[in-house]
C-alpha cells in the first residue's frame, strides 16, 4: 500500500530594525516521525541592540494532505511577553502589519543580558525561549571591486556592472563566535508620474544580498571574511531608467540561537536535490518551532561607483 504523504507547512515572517522578510517553510514528512496532529506554535523573533522596534510574528503549523490547504495560519490573540529577568512588557499585535511589537525604549535591548520571550493562546498553548546578546565585532575591511559587463551578452538586460563584495573581520581569541553578513544596494529609479505621465519620481529600491553565515570553528583568533557577488538589473525597454546610488554592507554577530537558525534556512533553500536527506530547519522555542535569537550589528556604506 502506498503510504500517504503529509505536508507539514509553517509560515515565519521575520522582523528585524531594518527588514521584514517573509520565510515559507513547507516540509515534506513521514507521517511516523509526527507524534500527534495537534498544531504547533511558531515563534520568529530576533532582537539586537540597533533595533527601532521589537517585532515577533507568531504563527502555527498545519498539517496538509497532498499540496493544498489553508495557511492562513497567522495567531493574532496571543499574550506575546519578552523579559530581562528583572522587567518584563507585552508586545501588542499590529493588524496592518501583521506583527506583535514594542518600543525598545521600553525594555532596552543590551549587549551581555539574556532575555526570554513567552507566547501563550486562549486555548492554553504555550511556549518560551532564552537569548543572550552578544558584543560587536568591527569590520576590518570592506573591499567592493567591479566588473564592467557587455551588454549584448545580456540580450535586452541592461548590466552595466557586476559588484563583488567582501567583508573581513578580526575573530575574538579563545571563544566561539557565529557571525552573518548582508550587502544592501540601493538603487534609483526613475519614475513617470501616474498623474500626468510628464513628471520623474525617483524611487529607491533596496536589495538584501546574505553573504551567508560563518562561525569561527578551526579558525580561531584569525582574520576572517564572507564575500559575494550582485549584478544589479534595469530592464531595458520599459521607458524606465534607474542606477545603483549606495552599498551598505553590515557584519552581525550572533548568538547561537540565530547563527543555527539561518544557516539551516540556507541550507534547506539550498537543497535542491529530491533524493537529498531533509534538512530540518533548526528550532530553539520550548514547546514549538521557529527560533528566538539575537545579533549585534556594526554596518558601513559606500556611495556606487
Amino acid at each position: 500500500m502506498m503510504m500517504k504523504k503529509i505536508f507539514l507547512y509553517s509560515l515565519l515572517t521575520i522582523s528585524q530594525f531594518f527588514l521584514l522578510s517573509c520565510e515559507s517553510l513547507i516540509k515534506e514528512i513521514d507521517p511516523s516521525f509526527l507524534p500527534d496532529t495537534d498544531s504547533k506554535l511558531v515563534v520568529a523573533c530576533f532582537i539586537s541592540p540597533q533595533d527601532t522596534v521589537l517585532a515577533a510574528k507568531v504563527t502555527e503549523t498545519k498539517l496538509l494532505i497532498g499540496t493544498t490547504g489553508d495557511i492562513r495560519d497567522d495567531i493574532t490573540n496571543a499574550t506575546v511577553s519578552l523579559s530581562d529577568g528583572s522587567k518584563t512588557i507585552q508586545l501588542i499585535y499590529n493588524a496592518k502589519l501583521g506583527y506583535y511589537r514594542a518600543l525598545p525604549t521600553n525594555l532596552p535591548i543590551l549587549v551581555g543580558k539574556t532575555y526570554t520571550i513567552t507566547v501563550s493562546t486562549p486555548d492554553g498553548r504555550k511556549v518560551s525561549a532564552s537569548t543572550t546578546v552578544p558584543v560587536h565585532a568591527d569590520i576590518k575591511e570592506v573591499r567592493i571591486d567591479s566588473t564592467t559587463i557587455n551588454e549584448s551578452q545580456r540580450g535586452n538586460n541592461v548590466i552595466n556592472k557586476s559588484y563583488d563584495v567582501k567583508v573581513i573581520w578580526q575573530d575574538k581569541t579563545g571563544e566561539s563566535n557565529y557571525y552573518r553578513a548582508i550587502s544592501e544596494f540601493g538603487m534609483i529609479f526613475y519614475l513617470p508620474d501616474p498623474k500626468n505621465n510628464k513628471n520623474i519620481i525617483p524611487t529607491q529600491v533596496i536589495t538584501l544580498i546574505d553573504l551567508r553565515t560563518l562561525d569561527d570553528k578551526g579558525t580561531d583568533g584569525q582574520l576572517l571574511s564572507l564575500s559575494r557577488d550582485y549584478q544589479p538589473t534595469f530592464a531595458s525597454g520599459t521607458g524606465i531608467k534607474g542606477r545603483l546610488d549606495k552599498i551598505r554592507v553590515g557584519l552581525f554577530q550572533t548568538d547561537i540561537h540565530y547563527y543555527n537558525y539561518h544557516t539551516s534556512l540556507r541550507r534547506q533553500r539550498e537543497n535542491n536535490n529530491p533524493f537529498a536527506e531533509p534538512v530540518l530547519l533548526y528550532t530553539n522555542i520550548n514547546g514549538g518551532f521557529g527560533c528566538f535569537g539575537a545579533y549585534n550589528a556594526t554596518w558601513q556604506e559606500f556611495k556606487a561607483k
